[in-house]
């Protein structure tokens, strides 16, 4: 029989053929899905981001208990720790600086962070707020307290970081002699962008609030230590 016109026998594909790009398609699936995995466990979580509640526009001039000028735009870049103080109040001030403390005691050592106390009794004068200081034991030139024109100082704080604004109490109404005025106890916690992100009432009496405010405030400052360059 004539072999010239017959067909040519097929040639056999390897195996190996077909399961090497399938392995190497399944290869890159599970390493680009665990680079996704990794990525996403590396972003923030959002829940966990604090809010943005406004931002420090404007800026301040104010005496510190050094008996020095200063200006909250020196503190541009830092993140801030901020309340009010009076210190001859007989409510809750002394309570609020206490709080205040065991946060710079834990957060104070890092210089990105700066702790503001603003007084709102115009007569604290550089000597009284450093008296005052010292006897909480407050050392360090990253904890202001400082003071300035009523007004100012008042608006400031209201507008800016959105603290409730201070009632004046009537003489009838006073606990005592010294016990002239009524303002937010809370704290505010300020990014290095200048974006307000919470305000916290560490000074609760109830046990179970001062408890979650602790932990609500620390949680939310080492967020923003953590996430700095996050953007906005």
């Amino acid at each position: 029989m004539d072999q010239t016109n017959s067909a040519p026998s097929s040639k056999r594909v390897s195996p190996l053929a077909i399961w090497i790009p399938i392995i190497m398609i399944m290869l890159g699936g599970v390493v680009f899905y665990n680079y996704l995995v990794t990525q996403s466990l590396k972003q923030p979580k959002e829940k966990d981001r604090p809010p943005y509640l406004g931002r420090l526009e404007k800026d301040l001039i104010l005496t510190e208990r050094s008996g020095k000028t200063v200006q909250l735009s020196q503190l541009k870049g830092k993140f801030i720790v901020a309340g009010y103080v009076y210190t001859r109040c007989p409510r809750g001030c002394a309570v609020v600086v206490s709080k205040m403390k065991k946060l710079y005691e834990e957060f104070g050592q890092d210089p990105r962070v700066q702790f503001l106390s603003f007084t709102v009794d115009p007569d604290d004068t550089p000597e009284i707020l450093s008296d005052f200081a010292t006897r909480f034991g407050i050392k360090g030139d990253n904890w202001w307290f400082v003071n300035g024109p009523k007004a100012e100082v008042r608006n400031y704080l209201t507008f800016q970081f959105k603290f409730a604004g201070v009632k004046e109490i009537p003489e009838a109404e006073r606990m005592s002699p010294d016990d002239k005025y009524m303002h937010d106890m809370k704290v505010a916690i300020v990014d290095d962008k200048g974006h307000l992100r919470g305000h916290y009432d560490i000074a609760n009496m109830d046990p179970e609030y001062e408890t979650f405010w602790a932990a609500k405030v620390r949680k939310d400052l080492k967020y923003i230590l953590s996430n700095s360059g996050e953007p906005k």
